[in-house]
């Protein structure tokens, strides 16, 4: 992909996500054409987007969704600073616009893992993290529609990502077996999903090893503070503006959400 229509198609997708528009896929002359170019598309775009990055959600590490997207491998993009909203949270919302939930296990750095040349073993991610956050991802693309039929879109529109919903941060988090760790998902008080970590690549920590060898393969480092959204125990579940939607992590807290 040149710079040029990498840049093109960034401009488009911020241009939507700083008014809050829904789109139309992108123009053939600047659509990406293979995942490696949808992530040309999100470096083009972190380079313009004037907002801090506050971390990186995978989706798509479930066999499911992975089958949804017509992908062999879970997509990363980025999430910014002023998307994190605390537990329980109330944002704005503007306009009709598709909205999906996600209950997910975030974990976030407590040092850097700069870019070397050598991958990162499992002891030195855990090492680097510094707690575990039950956490809701809210799904909601720049598209009138989730590009299912286009993962290289998908990508290219940072993974979908419109705002991550964080809970309570637990520090002694190393003995909590997440892959075997019960979550379930109400929305105005009926169940509506549940699921364990095992959803996610067998182990939500087979996604930070995953994503953290991507970002190190691209030359890309991860900074303290960063926080890692290893995708979704129950599914993608739509939600309706008005609706609240509470995510049981048993022991280690709840997450509200309710978009006004």
């Amino acid at each position: 992909m040149t710079l040029q229509r990498a840049a093109d198609a960034a401009a488009i997708l911020a241009a939507a996500r700083r008014d809050g528009r829904l789109i139309e896929p992108l123009p053939d002359a600047c659509r990406p054409r293979s995942i490696a170019e949808g992530y040309e598309v999100q470096s083009a775009l972190l380079e313009i987007w004037p907002d801090s990055l506050a971390g990186w959600k995978i989706g798509a590490t479930s066999p499911v969704t992975m089958e949804r997207f017509g992908v062999s491998e879970p997509i990363y993009g980025p999430f910014f600073a002023r998307d994190v909203h605390a537990s329980p949270a109330s944002p704005s919302i503007s306009g009709a616009r598709p909205l999906a939930i996600e209950c997910e296990f975030a974990y976030r750095l407590g040092a850097d893992l700069p870019a070397r040349p050598t991958p990162y073993s499992r002891a030195e991610i855990v090492e680097a993290i510094d707690a575990l956050i039950p956490a809701f991802e809210i799904v909601s693309p720049r598209f009138a529609k989730i590009p299912f039929d286009h993962a290289p879109s998908a990508a290219a529109d940072c993974m979908l990502n419109y705002a991550m919903i964080l809970g309570t941060p637990i520090s002694d988090w190393r003995d909590i077996d997440a892959a075997k760790h019960s979550v379930q998902l109400r929305i105005d008080g009926l169940d509506t999903g549940e699921g364990t970590g095992s959803e996610c690549l067998g182990d939500p920590r087979n996604v930070l090893d995953w994503v953290i060898e991507k970002l190190r393969a691209s030359g890309a480092g991860l900074k303290k503070g960063e926080i890692l959204s290893t995708g979704t125990c129950t599914g993608i579940v739509p939600l309706q503006k008005g609706q609240t939607a509470v995510a049981d992590f048993g022991p280690l807290g709840k997450v509200e959400v309710r978009f006004s």
